[in-house]
């Protein structure tokens, strides 16, 4: 009996673990900085700022030293030494950094796909919960309205120590745009009403084809197919 319960244990623990990977869970541990947890490799998309142009709506621009920030879901420059948040964001149209095109819709999108339609993904690191104990010790999540990638990087907040054991994730959000239309979340739901006239096409494509709406790759394939109509 005690070597089945050990084996049903390791069990759990291997699937806990798989779904652990598959979220890109983070648990930063109370006593401990945000910072402890992520590299400069993962909390920024690029090794190094590189130049980079920010285009402005307004048909101004501005050349910087540029880098995307997952652990704010923000766009940062170098100013002298500082190390700086673009502010003005809702007057920003696109940034252009070396081969990538970010556009600005309440947040940054990468541009993963440029011919028609356009698809983009947002990605940023996410808090989702604080764990607490109760009075055995014993750890459960309890939900918050935080937010990490809404704290601004000059406040230096992500540089405190956490209080609490605190739970993030690496969250990654598709978008797909037509020329006529903004950028907006690849759900069924957007699609059906982007294509409206192809809606029995789509269908049977759905149909034949099982996509996950969280994969990039799928995602990617229905968008070629979508072109194709």
């Amino acid at each position: 009996m005690r070597k089945i319960f050990i084996l049903f244990f390791k069990v759990l623990l291997f699937i806990n673990c798989l779904h652990a990977q598959d979220k890109e869970t983070i648990i930063v541990k109370a006593g401990t900085s945000f910072l402890d947890y992520f590299t400069i490799a993962e909390r920024y998309h690029y090794p190094d700022f590189q130049n980079g142009i920010i285009l402005f709506k307004m048909e101004s621009y501005a050349v910087r030293k540029l880098n995307y920030n997952y652990l704010i879901g923000e766009m940062e420059f170098l100013e002298n030494s500082d190390t700086l948040t673009i502010r003005n964001s809702k007057d920003i149209k696109e940034v252009i950094i070396a081969q990538d095109t970010f556009y600005c819709d309440d947040g940054y999108i990468l541009q993963i796909k440029s011919t028609y339609p356009k698809v983009g993904l947002r990605e940023f690191i996410e808090f989702k919960s604080i764990i607490k104990k109760d009075t055995y010790g014993i750890a459960s999540s309890g939900s918050s309205t935080l937010t990490l990638n809404a704290l601004p990087s000059e406040g230096n907040y992500y540089k405190l120590k956490a209080n609490q054991d605190m739970v993030y994730e690496r969250t990654k959000q598709y978008y797909i745009s037509t020329f006529s239309n903004a950028f907006v979340l690849f759900t069924k739901r957007n699609v059906f009403k982007l294509f409206s006239r192809n809606r029995e096409e789509i269908k049977s494509y759905l149909k034949t084809n099982k996509v996950k709406f969280e994969s990039g790759d799928e995602l990617l394939k229905l968008a070629d197919y979508l072109g194709s109509l």
